[in-house]
């Protein structure tokens, strides 16, 4: 049942983050040369912190991966749905669609570099 669940998942955030993108697709590039470096730099200290954090309560070094990734990834789809249903405005779930393929990017780099480290689970 978790295999379907995190399929099930991932695909329901791309189809999110797709329609935001397609829905404000004109003005789209530009969002993304404002907010992308902001974004990024708070995935990275935010999967940073969940490393350290986990290493300092003395998890192992995979625990820490695990923890790292997750808090990277987390609250994109609930910020984006906010923006568009609550806040009722497309433009306002830009950032957090930009922060979501970016969370995706930097966790699949984790995921892809902790095998040739050596850090397996």
């Amino acid at each position: 049942m978790e295999k379907p669940v995190k399929i099930a998942s991932a695909i329901i955030f791309v189809l999110v983050v797709a329609g935001v993108i397609l829905s404000i697709k004109d003005v789209f590039i530009a969002y993304l040369k404002e907010a992308g470096l902001p974004a990024l730099l708070l995935n990275i200290t935010t999967m940073t912190l969940g490393f350290l954090l986990a290493l300092w309560f003395k998890l192992s070094r995979p625990q820490a991966i695990s923890i790292s990734i997750e808090t990277g990834i987390q609250n994109g789809t609930l910020a984006i749905t906010l923006a568009t249903i609550a806040l009722n405005n497309a433009e306002y779930a830009i950032v957090p669609a930009i922060y979501g393929l970016l969370m995706f990017v930097s966790a699949a780099i984790i995921i892809f570099i902790r095998k040739p480290l050596g850090i397996v689970d």
